[in-house]
């Protein structure tokens, strides 16, 4: 078994959004505790996110939850404050083969999400669960669970900053780990074990891996602008760190590692995690 320190935590409140560091996180069935808690969702029922969209990256997010309220904010747009709405009309909606309702955020968020971002938009947020639906053999731990969050893939996804290392040698310019919208970030593995890990916790929480997580034109995309500057970092990933075929979900491009959580619990940054790894 080995050992790992917790070197920064993140949660998202509204999906494909800024992120938020914190320094205690309270983490349970459905992830960090109101971790994409909301989502845009355009005419066609699909929540938005960086693939199309790479200027919600510009769009900086804080949450409040004691008042429940969403604060926006832009450097053109400027401040648009929000109280989420328990019950609203509902809105129905879909993510790859699940399908959900939702509560619709009302008239005066979709009109200042929609000319911020210029792209027509409901803010939108769960009041009840769905059941996921990912029959692939990477995700039987998820299949047919309950989600209530527009997490992509898992409920918390973990990186190592060994693995960002190594990755960045290979860059012409440098990323920053921002860039991969990981919930946690640990040091004291080597390069790419986070990929391993079985389980992970300690007495106050545990994890067990799911799959890694596989890459898209997200990780271009600056987390603090919005724009999408060329990179290499696609293309050196599938030089050297790629599933083979047969094995992929999607573009086959790992880094870090999607996570189900089997303990709830708190963790801090500076924790130490005990760490169990696959053979």
């Amino acid at each position: 078994m080995q050992e790992v320190v917790v070197r920064e935590l993140a949660m998202f409140p509204v999906k494909g959004c800024q992120g938020t560091l914190l320094e205690e996180a309270t983490i349970t069935k459905a992830g960090f505790a109101d971790d994409r808690l909301f989502s845009m969702l355009e005419p066609d029922g699909v929540p938005l996110d960086q693939i199309k969209a790479p200027q919600l990256g510009g769009l900086g997010v804080g949450w409040d939850a004691s008042s429940s309220r969403l604060t926006f904010s832009h450097p053109e747009a400027g401040r648009f404050e929000h109280v989420r709405r328990e019950t609203a009309d509902r809105v129905s909606g879909h993510y790859i083969l699940d399908n959900f309702e939702v509560v619709d955020q009302g008239e005066e968020a979709s009109r200042w999400l929609s000319e911020t971002i210029g792209r027509e938009v409901r803010l939108v947020t769960a009041d009840q669960p769905w059941k996921v639906n990912f029959p692939h053999p990477d995700f039987v731990k998820l299949h047919e669970t309950e989600k209530s969050r527009f997490y992509p893939a898992s409920p918390v996804s973990i990186s190592n900053v060994a693995s960002l290392a190594v990755l960045n040698d290979r860059l012409s310019a440098p990323i920053p780990m921002n860039r991969f919208r990981m919930n946690i970030v640990v040091e004291g593995l080597d390069a790419w074990d986070e990929e391993r890990i079985e389980t992970i916790g300690s007495s106050s929480m545990e994890l067990e891996g799911v799959t890694p997580a596989e890459r898209c034109i997200i990780v271009t995309t600056d987390q603090e602008t919005g724009e999408r500057k060329k990179s290499d970092v696609l293309r050196e990933l599938s030089k050297f760190h790629r599933k083979p075929k047969g094995k992929r979900f999607g573009s086959g491009l790992s880094f870090g590692q999607y996570m189900a959580v089997s303990k709830e619990g708190v963790v801090k940054v500076g924790d130490r995690l005990k760490v169990t790894l696959k053979n």
